[in-house]
């Protein structure tokens, strides 16, 4: 490739840098480097073009998945069994919020507050709406806290929007960020026209 044996010199310049850069370790390493960071970034734009599939993370363990609309519905999350599917609930004023109709339902369920949690807490459940839920329990939760709940009727993950003191327990109302019925039970709402 040298120019005086018939090549160009641009080619021949090309040649002279990458020798330079090969055999010297200190150019070696950052040219390694380099290469490694735009390899990497290739990666990420081939996956970032996937149309159907976003990145999303669990909205209680913070696994990152892969969201498909299409699959969502039922899956749980892998780490913290977390349902995946996000609530698409609009936010509720105080005048409007016995416009939803609620279903009594006085069962028992467990909630964690972080994960992992090695034991979860212990709560009675009060009455439920699409949008959230009402239950008692022994400890009192932070307001705007993220928890993560199990009953027989639902799993969920919820973020406090009421902890009241009531009694020898507290009244604690959230408002769902995921949701999953466990089994569907006759009607859950009633709709009025």
């Amino acid at each position: 490739m040298h120019p005086d044996l018939g090549g160009d010199d641009n080619s021949a310049a090309i040649i002279n840098e990458a020798y330079a850069t090969l055999t010297d370790p200190g150019n070696r390493s950052i040219y390694d480097k380099s290469r490694q960071s735009k390899e990497q970034t290739a990666a990420f734009r081939k996956t970032a073009r996937r149309p159907s599939i976003q990145q999303h993370q669990c909205t209680f363990c913070r696994l990152p998945y892969d969201y498909d609309k299409k699959s969502l519905a039922d899956t749980l999350c892998g780490n913290c069994q977390s349902p995946l599917f996000l609530t698409g609930q609009s936010q509720i004023e105080d005048r409007d919020r016995r416009s939803n109709a609620r279903m009594p339902n006085d069962h028992p369920l467990i909630f964690c507050t972080h994960w992992p949690q090695s034991e979860p807490y212990v709560a009675r459940a009060d009455d439920i709406s699409l949008n959230g839920m009402k239950f008692h329990s022994n400890i009192c939760v932070e307001l705007g806290q993220v928890i993560k709940i199990d009953s027989q009727i639902l799993r969920a993950v919820a973020r406090v929007a009421r902890s009241e003191r009531q009694g020898i327990g507290w009244g604690v109302g959230v408002q769902f960020l995921s949701l999953c019925f466990v089994q569907s039970r006759g009607s859950f709402i009633t709709e009025r026209a």
